[in-house]
């Protein structure tokens, strides 16, 4: 039967018992998901002694502590003991807990006005400002030494607006004395357990659906979230595709119930350990044999350039269940894939088109894939759009928005397309800061603002090409009449990103003219190359 016990902790004494090892995090807790501006609006919160939740912990038999598995810290480089066996495992407010201590240690910064009483993520408009202080650096100097620094940097003020500053440093300080209600939860049933922390995170501010099926998962496969997962995520990090643990549970149910809604996954629980081992063998198999076929045959070679991350999902479901594949089937894969992708078949309704498109692709019953898998593929995907060629308008938009800038760059990658300076092949795991692939205007858009052109017109799709950051820098503001003859471009090297030729184009006067011809260029090859690897189905 479980106990609860209340009580009330400063948040200084909570931080220490974290970094002492004292408190953990069990597996069934979420990684640290908070942005920056909620780690400000919680020190604000806590300077104006708002109320910011309860603190509820759990503390099992010590006799189990040694079978549970513990998630590792979100910030390392605390030096938490790795060694203490902790005493107590955070169940709700360890995003507080972790925010608190980011801030004590400086990796997120967040800034306090002392005049004007306001908090903020550092940032480009603060710096140099010596009424902006780092709350961080208020933690680790204290309020006094702070208040010195200012008066030494801030001239001509009173001596009440001095006071009024060292009121204010010294409150930020106090921070660190704000107490917290703590509640202690004593069990030894770690579904109960779970099931409290899915109610606690049902309610107020969400855990995702995702998330929740992860703690489920936890439960009943102790160690594949804290070990498996993330060493999955860590391998595919060091390949330059960074997922999250929610996108490898979408992959592990959409595999084990051939569906991606998370409602429906009452079977799933039912299933021995044995059987989910298995369902994530294939996950991590589909997983590996996606990010090869992403890298090496559509030309995506990392996270950065993936237009749809559900779009990978029935990837890897097919490469999870399909040992060999035929030259017809990667070609129809890839087919579909650029479709998906370009006329974005899950920008809406993401979780019913994943549904219809898992279902042609393996049955439910027998977990085997269908014949002919692919051809539904691609015909599901001809159901949203009224034809599968790109027509001239559908490229007009800026490249900002345009879903047509991955698959773009990809087919630039496949034309072994150089960079027009270095002479190197673009790829997005080129080495350096200056080799680093950008997107450069091919028309300047300083040069097209003087002219009375608005951002849609210079940032169109059509006056983009890929260029390392080195010669990206080197033409900022001259006309491509210019800097293509002075720097004696190479012709080769223009074409491999379908720029006209024609010189007169490159003059800043012929810009609209220049636009429609490099408009019609992109459309005329992306059609050409759906059609080499579509074959009919660009007609059906």
């Amino acid at each position: 039967m479980a106990k609860l016990e209340r009580t009330e902790k400063p948040i200084n004494v909570i931080i220490e018992e974290r970094q002492s090892g004292e408190l953990g995090l069990p597996e069934i807790q979420r990684g640290y998901v908070w942005k920056q501006t909620q780690v400000r609006d919680l020190i604000e919160s806590m300077y104006k002694e708002y109320p910011c939740g309860l603190i509820l912990l759990w503390k099992p038999p010590s006799e189990m502590l040694d079978n549970l598995q513990l998630r590792k810290s979100a910030i390392p480089s605390m030096g938490f003991s790795n060694n203490k066996k902790p005493t107590l495992l955070v169940l709700d407010g360890q995003q507080r807990i972790t925010s608190i201590l980011r801030v004590l240690e400086g990796t997120t910064d967040v800034y306090f006005n002392v005049e004007e009483e306001k908090f903020e993520i550092k940032s480009p408009k603060i710096k140099g400002n010596p009424l902006w202080i780092s709350v961080t650096k208020i933690f680790k100097d204290g309020a006094p030494k702070v208040w010195r620094d200012i008066k030494k940097n801030v001239g001509n003020l009173s001596d009440e607006k001095y006071d009024e500053y060292l009121e204010r440093l010294a409150k930020i300080e106090k921070i660190k004395e704000y107490r917290i209600p703590v509640e202690i939860l004593h069990t030894d049933d770690y579904e109960e357990i779970t099931e409290a922390y899915i109610r606690i995170n049902s309610k107020g501010t969400k855990l995702r659906e995702a998330e929740l099926a992860l703690a489920q998962l936890a439960l009943r496969l102790p160690g594949i979230v804290s070990n498996d997962f993330e060493d999955a995520l860590d391998e595919y990090e060091e390949k330059d595709f960074e997922f999250e643990a929610r996108f490898l549970i979408r992959c592990f149910v959409a595999l084990a119930t051939a569906q991606s809604r998370y409602k429906f996954l009452s079977k799933l629980w039912k299933l021995s350990e044995q059987e989910l081992i298995n369902h994530w063998k294939e996950t991590k198999q589909g997983l590996d044999y996606t990010i090869n076929f992403l890298r090496n045959n559509a030309g995506i070679e990392s996270s950065d350039w993936l237009p749809s991350i559900n779009a990978l999902v029935p990837l890897v479901v097919f490469f999870a269940k399909k040992e060999q594949l035929s030259s017809e089937e990667e070609k129809l894969l890839l087919f579909w894939y650029y479709s998906a992708c370009m006329w974005g078949r899950y920008s809406s309704s993401a979780e019913t088109k994943l549904d219809q498109d898992l279902d042609v692709i393996m049955d439910k019953d027998s977990g085997l894939l269908r014949d002919n898998g692919v051809d539904a593929l691609i015909r599901n995907c001809r159901k949203d759009v009224a034809d599968l060629r790109v027509d001239e308008g559908e490229l007009i938009e800026t490249y900002q928005r345009s879903s047509f800038v991955p698959v773009l760059f990809a087919m630039v990658r496949k034309n072994r397309g150089k960079d027009w300076f270095t002479g190197i092949e673009l790829s997005a795991t080129n080495v350096g800061p200056s080799h680093q692939v950008e997107m450069h205007h091919i028309h300047p858009r300083s040069l097209l603002k003087r002219k009375g052109y608005h951002s849609k017109d210079y940032d169109d799709l059509s006056n983009i090409v890929f260029l390392s950051q080195r010669a990206n820098r080197a033409v900022r503001n001259s006309e491509p009449y210019d800097y293509i003859r002075q720097f004696k471009i190479d012709k080769e090297r223009m074409e491999s990103q379908f720029v006209p030729l024609d010189e007169e184009l490159w003059r800043i006067e012929n810009f609209d003219k220049f636009i429609k011809v490099r408009r019609k260029n992109i459309k005329d090859a992306m059609n050409q190359y759906l059609r080499n690897i579509g074959g009919a189905y660009m007609d059906i």
